[in-house]
């Protein structure tokens, strides 16, 4: 395990690679997920006692005693109060209110977020339009079941990470388009145009990841009257369902650098899909189709600060210029973080030996490609980029939070899951 990619030293409950400090003690990523699931006060596996007493926590690839395994959690020093730095904001805000005593204002005392204190009642949507976007899924299940790379000659490559951009940058170069036109309005066509354009441009990507294409499954903890096939698809599925908009942020963001560079884009225009950009400073937002309430009164929770982080990567692109195998790396580490913060049982564990695969092939390229035995303060620059993307994610799910309470939007999906930070 390369040493720049991960924090030294062995997962405490576990003996695992750890992955940063969680909940007080230097663990793993899988072992911070069970203990947020298990450490609190209503866990099935409090008071139970292990027959065997002394079960090791992981052997033959996998996590062993539940009961064991939670335990060890407490002997090390897990404290269900130490949360993460990166948790989650709204929880965060509710922990600290219920430790202090916060001076009464008119929005508490009419429990109405103060941007909407002038809003009407009557406005709010009780009643919601349907948005369909399965016909999202049934594409994204074409690409998983029948995609397959075809290349007029045999290619080897070193790792499935080198597989990955060389795929990329093939993709790219036959759908390159340098007549990018200005979207000037945004309304409900232009969402559900970039809508489709990203997921299926993150289930392409991700088909061309031969661990997530070739997902090892337990199969013995399902039903035998499951088949693998279906269960596999729907794994998949669920990962590209978490992780698509955030494909879509960082790879446009790319792709705008490199623009920018290339001086095919200027000032504050961002690539919004392949062939169309949008100048954050200058488009009309159109909401009438989402909601009964205006912009001004919804300005809160419009894209405005967005200009802050998205100008912070930028930054950060431009002056590093990072390859397309960075780009990937960074794409994977990002989208697979959220999928480990969001679930847990088999999908955790997947997506860590995806992570940790890819991470083991960044560092063969830096050293043997690259010939850059000591990059660990390039890619902790790079990493920046997805500490910003994922404070915005923060952002946006306690906006989504606020937006839901109060009923600001007259509209909802059939897969709400897939926009849990749109």
């Amino acid at each position: 395990m390369p040493p720049a990619l991960f924090l030294s030293g062995p997962c405490k409950v576990c003996e695992q690679p750890a992955r940063g400090r969680h909940f007080g003690v230097m663990s793993c990523r899988a072992c911070a997920a069970f203990f947020r699931r298990a450490g609190n006060g209503n866990s099935k596996y409090l008071g139970r006692l292990c027959e065997k007493k002394d079960c090791k926590i992981f052997h033959d690839g996998k996590y062993q005693c539940k009961v064991c395994r939670l335990k060890k959690c407490h002997d090390v020093g897990m404290d269900p109060m130490k949360f993460q730095t990166d948790r989650d904001l709204i929880s965060s805000t509710f922990l600290a209110r219920a430790n202090s005593i916060s001076p009464q204002s008119l929005s508490n005392f009419l429990g109405r977020p103060e941007f909407i204190l002038s809003c009407e009642p009557d406005k709010a949507s009780h009643i919601k339009t349907l948005i369909d976007v399965s016909y999202l899924i049934d594409k994204a299940r074409m690409f998983f079941e029948y995609n397959t790379s075809g290349y007029d000659i045999p290619l080897k490559f070193d790792n499935s990470l080198e597989k990955l951009t060389f795929a990329m940058e093939d993709m790219k170069l036959k759908r390159a388009n340098l007549d990018i036109a200005t979207v000037k309005y945004i309304g409900k066509a232009e969402n559900m145009i970039f809508w489709e354009c990203a997921f299926i441009g993150a289930a392409q990507w991700f088909s061309e990841l031969p661990e997530f294409v070739e997902l090892h499954i337990d199969v013995k903890v399902f039903s035998k009257f499951i088949k693998v096939s279906c269960y596999k698809l729907n794994f998949q599925i669920e990962i590209l369902k978490t992780a698509w908009l955030l494909w879509a942020r960082l790879d446009k963001l790319a792709q705008t650098a490199d623009f920018h560079r290339r001086n095919i884009l200027e000032g504050n225009k961002y690539l919004w899909t392949e062939d169309t950009c949008t100048d954050l400073k200058d488009v009309e937002v159109d909401l009438k189709w989402c909601t009964n309430y205006t912009k001004e009164q919804l300005a809160v929770l419009m894209v405005s600060d967005v200009n802050i982080h998205w100008k912070r990567c930028l930054d950060i692109f431009m002056e590093l210029e990072p390859t397309n195998t960075e780009i990937n790396f960074l794409i994977i580490e990002l989208c697979l973080g959220e999928v480990l913060k969001k679930f847990d049982g088999e999908i955790v564990e997947a997506a860590d030996r995806l992570l940790q695969t890819q991470a083991d092939n960044l560092h063969h390229y830096y050293v043997n490609r690259m010939k850059m035995p000591h990059y660990s303060g390039r890619l902790a620059k790079l990493i920046r980029v997805n500490r910003e993307i994922q404070a915005e994610v923060r952002e946006r799910k306690e906006q989504k939070f606020i937006a839901s309470l109060f009923n600001l939007f007259s509209v909802e999906f059939s897969h709400p899951d897939m926009f849990d930070y749109s």
